[in-house]
């Protein structure tokens, strides 16, 4: 059900981009003597549907590919593996929004943030033997958990 919620979440916030660039070229008058959809595109309206099939389609793999689990390695004992990682997300603006024994959840603490990203800015570290899965998005994960270990590595 999550994955069908981004995709659509990724299909409406690439309509809106379409929208804000062709009201932009509009306003610039960078569409010649084109005022209309029909006279801006070859095929009219048609070019709109082939536009939105596109981004469904775009919008349909983007999960996948934007999202990730990965394992960071973080040495010591739960205590401290906790306190470190806990450590460097405050430092990175994230808040801690949830942890019990096994896992913790954060959020992004600025609004602006975490509008930019669609809502989809909650980090999830759940605990294993080495160290700690991540899952997010996967630039956010691929960033956090090298700042992560090395941190751990500093400590």
């Amino acid at each position: 059900m999550r994955y069908i919620i981004r995709s659509i979440k990724y299909f409406i916030y690439f309509t809106l981009l379409l929208v804000v660039m062709l009201t932009a070229l509009r306003l610039l008058h960078m569409t010649g003597d084109a005022t209309d959809i029909p006279s801006m595109f070859k095929d009219g309206y048609n070019s709109l549907l082939y536009i939105a099939l596109m981004f469904a389609g775009v919008s349909a793999i983007y999960p996948l590919v934007a999202f990730a689990k990965m394992k960071a390695l973080v040495a010591g004992d739960d205590a401290e593996a906790s306190k470190t990682v806990k450590e460097y997300m405050d430092g990175r603006g994230y808040l801690l929004e949830k942890e019990d024994a096994e896992s913790m959840s954060f959020r992004l603490r600025s609004t602006g943030g975490r509008i930019l990203k669609m809502m989809e800015d909650r980090i999830i570290f759940e605990r294993t033997f080495s160290g700690y899965v991540v899952k997010g998005l996967r630039k956010d994960v691929v960033r956090i958990i090298h700042g992560v270990e090395a941190k751990a590595r500093q400590e």
